[in-house]
């Protein structure tokens, strides 16, 4: 098979693996596909046609409320803007990472909250994911939201801006701690980001036996879990990843940092057998090899070794590896590939890329619920995560009405 560039290779059982009876692969924004047959394999050039996009958007379906339920750490961010790394540099801090706080983090965020050039807003990776997902999809309470949070103010906060937002919360209200925290610090198109989690970190899986969460969980057809909850509670993500995969559902898996896929290998090999799709960026996936000993930094060959890693599902697994700058990658069975280009963004615009990687996944999910293909789903993904990066945090807003035009 020729290395994905200008040509794009995909598997012509595409939509079945996404529970999708449509096999066509939409346009790129004003780009549309040529096909050219060979056997089962479908080979396609980019040529100028915006016809595709209206076809799709007439098969929009009405969503039942719950179809999606996430399952994350709910936060309160703390965000500042820094023009030098003096602060970073305080705290032992690299500008571009994602971190649970140590003890020597903590007065890190009774220094922020001091500061006047803070900016509060509902957090968590999760929870921005469903927040941005009902912002595209519009109907309020589509998306569900489980975590835990404490019996204090911060914890009310979050909750009025999930709610305003569309997403349905379903906390486990913990009294022996408070509401977590995650203090983003921007210094240039980089941010760092230190959570606490406070209450976050108790959440337990005996709220999953609550009757009335059995209920949402029956009528969910989708479940989304990022490694942050495996890192807090693992026995609860695999529990709703085999519930999911027992009765034929959609679960989806994302690495979410590097430190993630270094400190939790055994809980993740066991949940990754359930997965229909895992969602990663370059650097999680090279630590994933890495933690496996596969001795490789070739982001294709480790896209396709975890394609082809165990599966107890009916469907075969679909890998997708994330990059700002570089196309996205979707692996599927076959060592079938697609590559898809990301627009360029003039470095002028951008605000905070902090929550670009969680409103990828909410605008992708807010199309995968709905059968599109799977690059609609992926350029949608992408809009949303280059609308949020305009602003401070994801406010939902602060940003545009969604429409089909938008992409």
């Amino acid at each position: 098979m020729r290395r994905p560039g200008s040509w794009i290779v995909i598997s012509k059982q595409l939509s079945n693996q996404l529970g999708q009876t449509d096999t066509t692969i939409s346009c790129r924004g004003s780009w549309t596909l040529n096909c050219l047959k060979v056997g089962n394999i479908i080979e396609r050039r980019a040529c100028r046609c915006p016809r595709t996009i209206r076809r799709y958007s007439k098969r929009k379906m009405e969503l039942p409320e719950g179809i999606l339920i996430g399952f994350g750490n709910p936060l309160l961010d703390i965000t500042t803007i820094v023009d030098d790394t003096m602060l970073l540099e305080k705290y032992d801090l690299k500008p571009n990472a994602a971190i649970i706080a140590e003890e020597k983090h903590l007065p890190l965020f009774e220094e922020l909250t001091n500061q006047e050039n803070v900016h509060y807003s509902a957090g968590g990776a999760c929870q921005n994911s469903m927040r941005v997902f009902q912002w595209i999809v519009g109907t309020p309470f589509r998306a569900l939201f489980f975590g835990a949070v404490g019996r204090d103010k911060f914890g009310d906060t979050i909750a009025k801006r999930a709610l305003f937002d569309g997403v349905q919360t379903h906390y486990q209200v913990k009294d022996e701690a408070s509401t977590g925290t995650c203090a983003v610090i921007i210094s240039g198109q980089n941010r760092s980001l230190v959570a606490n989690l406070g209450a976050a970190a108790l959440f337990s899986e005996d709220w999953l036996d609550i009757e009335e969460n059995k209920c949402l969980f029956e009528r969910a057809q989708y479940f989304y879990a990022t490694g942050f909850i495996v890192a807090v509670n693992s026995p609860s993500v695999l529990r709703m990843a085999q519930l999911s995969s027992e009765t034929n559902r959609c679960f989806v898996l994302n690495f979410s940092a590097v430190f993630v896929l270094q400190t939790h290998k055994q809980e993740l090999d066991a949940i990754l057998p359930y997965t229909n799709m895992v969602i990663g960026n370059k650097q999680e996936a090279i630590a994933f090899a890495d933690t496996h000993e596969w001795n490789t930094t070739d982001i294709f060959e480790i896209g396709r070794k975890l394609q082809s890693l165990p599966n107890e599902n009916n469907r075969p697994r679909i890998v997708m590896i994330t990059d700002a700058v570089c196309p996205v990658l979707c692996f599927q069975e076959n060592d079938k590939v697609l590559e898809y280009p990301v627009p360029k963004v003039d470095k002028k615009i951008i605000v905070d890329t902090n929550g670009c990687g969680d409103a990828f996944v909410g605008g992708f999910l807010s199309q995968l619920v709905q059968h599109m293909p799977l690059d609609y789903c992926i350029r949608t993904g992408i809009f949303a995560s280059q609308q949020v990066l305009r602003i401070v945090g994801i406010q939902i807003d602060k940003l545009p009405k969604f429409r089909e035009s938008c992409i």
